[in-house]
């Protein structure tokens, strides 16, 4: 992730809208998976992050198979990420799924200077943020 504090700004200069539903380049177990914008912010040194809900993904939550998440509520995006991930966009919605408690999250430790954007396309994020969940529970037990 890439991590370059200063503030952010609503940003409209963007060819990612608030609202729009776009099909990516997903892992192979699952070729369902959409991405909605939720939000695009502009910053200095990184440019506009695209902040997006994951939706049809089988992410697993610990290592019991039977245990997974089907949602990524916010992962912060840099545009350019975005641009090598998205294949078609297939809709707009005007109420967007929920997304602001990961947000408000993000956005407190990327004001501390402590979180980035995501660099990598979002198949690649949706793997390391599985592999982060599951590391985390092996070094629980």
């Amino acid at each position: 992730m890439d991590s370059k504090h200063s503030s952010l700004r609503e940003t409209v200069k963007s060819k990612y809208q608030v609202g729009q539903v776009w099909t990516y380049t997903t892992r192979s177990s699952e070729p369902d998976a959409k991405l909605t914008i939720v939000k695009v912010e502009g910053q200095d040194s990184i440019g506009n992050i695209i902040h997006v809900y994951v939706s049809n993904v089988k992410i697993k939550t610990s290592l019991d198979p039977d245990k997974y998440s089907e949602t990524i509520s916010h992962m912060p995006f840099s545009e350019a990420a975005i641009d090598s991930s998205v294949t078609k966009q297939i809709g707009t919605v005007t109420k967007l799924p929920d997304f602001k408690a990961g947000y408000d999250e993000w956005r407190r430790s990327f004001d501390a200077g402590h979180a980035g954007v995501f660099t990598i396309t979002v198949g690649k994020a949706v793997e390391y943020m599985e592999t982060a969940v599951l590391n985390g529970h092996k070094t629980k037990d």
